[in-house]
């Protein structure tokens, strides 16, 4: 008797489970998707800015794929590069003279993070001139880390 009962209860768990997932994950779905469950501080900047920041980013992460490519075929120097160009302090502010770079709309705390990033992508970039693969991995762990601080923080709509 005990069997069947143990047996009966696994079963319907195992039927009601799926049912019960689908709904939590379409609950989790809706709640994403609302504007008002979003917990992230809306940062306002003109829509021409807002652009332009979100094309700078999509090579952000561009540059990171390429760069953990040329890191993995022990490219080093080209992995440098990349770092540098187009993450690293020496990419900062090439919007600037256009007066349409993002960074014065972002406030202080945001600013502070991008910055981060930059200093670990120069560091990165350092690291791997210098033969650290090794240092380079833990440089390229801190830009990711400033990316996600940033997205969970931070959102511009």
């Amino acid at each position: 008797m005990r069997i069947a009962t143990v047996f009966a209860s696994i079963t319907l768990l195992f039927t009601l489970q799926p049912a019960y997932s689908a709904e939590a994950a379409a609950e989790t779905r809706s709640e994403v998707n609302s504007p008002d469950s979003d917990d992230r501080q809306l940062v306002a900047m003109p829509d021409e800015v807002r652009q332009l920041m979100r094309k700078d980013m999509l090579d952000h992460l561009s540059a990171i794929n390429e760069i953990m490519t040329l890191l993995a075929e022990d490219n080093l120097d080209a992995a440098a590069d990349v770092a540098e160009t187009r993450m690293g302090k020496s990419s900062m502010g090439k919007h600037r003279a256009t007066g349409t770079g993002p960074g014065r709309f972002m406030p202080v705390e945001m600013r502070n993070i991008g910055w981060g990033m930059h200093e670990s992508a120069s560091k990165l970039s350092r690291e791997a001139r210098d033969g650290n693969l090794r240092g380079a991995y833990s440089a390229l762990q801190k830009v990711t880390a400033s990316c996600v601080a940033c997205h969970y923080s931070y959102r511009t709509r």
